[in-house]
């Protein structure tokens, strides 16, 4: 069985998408064996929150649960946590998404605190992009590894996977030393993030156990990432942690 904890619903304004249905993503998933995937919508991320929601919740219903839901909050909006709160009183949605660089609010912002204390108190995990900064990219400076160290050591009881792990080299890096310092911080490999040798690093620098498959789908083909880990110079066991025991952990049996 294969869980992938890291997708997307709805189109992106700055990725093309030729085909974000749900029918296209559950025959994709079918093909390659992935049982169910933890989702989070475009719509919601870009401040289409409404839009967002309603998608998400005829998703999971037309997937007969096998799509699961990430709420996202974006800390420069108000009423943002209150409307985290109904997607957790919803049926599907089993964690929160933050996406520091797309908001434009570092990481370890004060804004972000009230979000936290709601992933404690609710006991479900965060899940954040994380990348290396760039001249090409500057507003990867809001997601860099290193400012996420706030907040994990302050709620050692909320489960953080780092998406992307990192992102780049430096970036991967950053993730792994965070992940190795904090018992709550995973990573996954979503993303295209095609570094030769990625997945033997990871596992070689904070084990198998903190590594979540991910396919950023329908952004990626989840191919990439999934011949990545069934490929890998790691033992079988390892490549069954990341493919399906560790996403059942962090979610504490909701995949």
């Amino acid at each position: 069985m294969i869980l992938d904890a890291h997708c997307h619903l709805g189109c992106s304004p700055q990725f093309r998408c030729p085909d974000a249905s749900v029918e296209t993503i559950l025959k994709v998933m079918d093909r390659l064996g992935i049982e169910r995937a933890v989702c989070a919508h475009q719509a919601m991320l870009y401040g289409e929150w409404e839009l967002g929601f309603r998608e998400s919740v005829e998703a999971h219903e037309k997937s007969g649960g096998r799509l699961l839901l990430y709420t996202v909050f974006d800390p420069t909006q108000p009423q943002s946590l209150s409307l985290v709160e109904r997607c957790l009183d919803t049926r599907g949605f089993v964690g929160i998404k933050i996406h520091p660089s797309i908001h434009g609010c570092f990481a370890d912002d004060d804004r972000y605190e009230i979000v936290w204390q709601l992933a404690a108190r609710r006991n479900v995990p965060i899940l954040t992009h994380s990348w290396d900064i760039s001249e090409q990219n500057p507003a990867q400076k809001f997601s860099f590894p290193d400012r996420f160290e706030r907040y994990a050591a302050s709620y050692p009881d909320v489960a953080l996977i780092l998406g992307h792990a990192g992102g780049r080299y430096r970036g991967h890096i950053a993730a792994a030393s965070l992940a190795k310092r904090h018992a709550n911080v995973f990573v996954d490999l979503s993303g295209d993030c095609y570094c030769l040798g990625l997945v033997e690093y990871l596992v070689a620098q904070i084990g198998s156990e903190k590594v979540l498959f991910g396919s950023d789908l329908t952004w990626i083909d989840p191919r990439t990432q999934l011949g990545m880990v069934l490929d890998a110079d790691i033992p079988a066991g390892a490549k069954e942690n990341i493919l399906y025991l560790n996403a059942k952990r962090v979610f504490s049996g909701s995949l």
